[in-house]
């Protein structure tokens, strides 16, 4: 499905096809997709310009205790869709060597997918055999400091080195990067971990070429105060009217003090996705025929996209876009309001990091639903748990996400589903 057509609502939900969810209206309708057993969660690899290079995909069990076997990862994986991500990013998978050898994992080899060899207790002859197949098999492949140590002739056999960000000798660790650039040159160094942009900066000042970590949706203290430029001012003035139902009239007025914001609507009303049948030229036709909704989530982007500076205001906008789709397909299906009012939770839960400033400062400039506000400024109301929620599945915390999806009154069997399918929509076609 085109990732305009499900953003800003020229299909309607119940064209979108995903798996129903249990609220105190809503059953679950027998025909329902069957429920997985893993979660794969996709963890951004950031790059030296701030953008997501790829994915990390750890794998974790539903039923808590459990073994993920080599044919239910690769199912999980394949569900995923993980060659067809490979195509646009590079992707890790983290994998056992029990894993490895129980299923054939072949079909996923592509040249920018990573086996990460994950475990300890392996001997140095075990961990050598396992590598030397997965390079025959035409894959790449990427180790720990601990399993990289045990290697004699590592720099031939692996091709990703993952370190640790947390408890680190800062000395020590320049020390080990020094060498390691020295003795292998062409290996791709990967630190996990991180916590905030100036960590970021730090490492790639020593020259490691991705970072790992819950960094990238947090704040930027270098950058606050810097990010609010006209453009996006007048987004946020006609945000905020238009969740105040002043009359089109005047939104566009406010559009027309900036001609970018003009230019975009105008193009966006006159794209054969509009679905419209004749072009329009006037502003004020354009939204009116374009419609409120449409108009809202097009400027709800307009602000990530809109004199963005850099990979770090597209890699906030993925995962923008991903905690909305998430959220909204979380909501009853028939109600429009939550649906709604849960996307833009997830759409503006990063837009203090965005825009440089407080979150409270942020949603000063926006009319917003007083829950939807109360979620982000406080953690509290309806929608605060969704928003704990998505954030668990990011993180890999399946327990705490079954939890909370208890206490919501939704289906947690159906819980991957929809993470999948909101992570496949954010990162498909908005490289075009």
């Amino acid at each position: 499905m085109s990732f305009l057509k499900r953003l800003f609502g020229f299909v309607s939900r119940s064209e979108v096809v995903k798996p129903q969810v249990q609220s105190p209206n809503v059953r679950l309708h027998s025909a329902a997709p069957a429920a997985r057993t893993v979660l794969v969660s996709w963890q951004e690899v950031i790059d030296s310009r701030s953008s997501i290079a790829g994915y990390r995909l750890p794998a974790s069990p539903v039923l808590a205790g459990s073994v993920i076997s080599g044919p239910q990862l690769l199912d999980a994986l394949e569900g995923e869709k993980v060659r067809e991500l490979a195509e646009r990013r590079l992707v890790l998978v983290p994998l056992t060597v029990q894993q490895w050898k129980s299923a054939d994992f072949r079909s996923l080899v592509s040249p920018q997918i990573f086996f990460q060899l994950v475990g300890s207790q392996l001997s140095p002859n075990v961990l050598g055999e396992v590598i030397r197949e997965i390079r025959a098999s035409g894959a790449k492949v990427g180790v720990d400091a601990a399993l990289f140590g045990m290697l004699e002739a590592a720099g031939e056999m692996v091709d990703l080195l993952v370190l640790e960000a947390q408890g680190i000798d800062l000395a020590v660790f320049e020390e080990k990067i020094r060498t390691i650039r020295q003795g292998h040159p062409k290996l791709l160094l990967v630190v996990d971990g991180v916590d905030s942009w100036a960590e970021f900066r730090y490492f790639q000042a020593q020259g490691i070429g991705f970072c790992m970590g819950g960094f990238a949706a947090t704040p930027d203290q270098s950058e606050q105060s810097s990010r609010m430029s006209q453009s996006r001012l007048v987004v946020l003035d006609m945000l905020n009217q238009l969740r105040s139902d002043v009359d089109l009239a005047k939104v566009a007025a406010t559009a027309k003090r900036d001609p970018a914001v003009v230019l975009k609507l105008l193009e966006m009303a006159n794209s054969p996705l509009s679905g419209l049948s004749r072009r329009v030229s006037g502003l004020e036709d354009a939204i009116m025929l374009l419609g409120r909704d449409a108009v809202y989530r097009w400027l709800t982007l307009a602000l990530f996209r809109i004199d963005a500076q850099g990979g770090r205001d597209e890699t906030l906008l993925v995962i923008a876009l991903s905690r909305a789709s998430f959220l909204e397909s979380l909501a009853p299906k028939s109600d429009k309001k939550v649906a709604g009012e849960l996307f833009l939770v997830g759409m503006l839960s990063v837009v203090d990091s965005l825009l440089g400033l407080p979150m409270v400062q942020v949603l000063e400039k926006m009319h917003l639903p007083d829950e939807v506000a109360a979620a982000l400024l406080r953690s509290e109301g309806r929608y605060a748990r969704f928003l704990l929620l998505t954030i668990a599945m990011e993180r890999c915390r399946i327990e705490y996400a079954i939890t909370l999806a208890g206490l919501l009154e939704i289906d947690p069997a159906h819980l991957l589903n929809f993470y999948s399918e909101a992570m496949k929509w954010a990162t498909s076609d908005l490289q075009g």
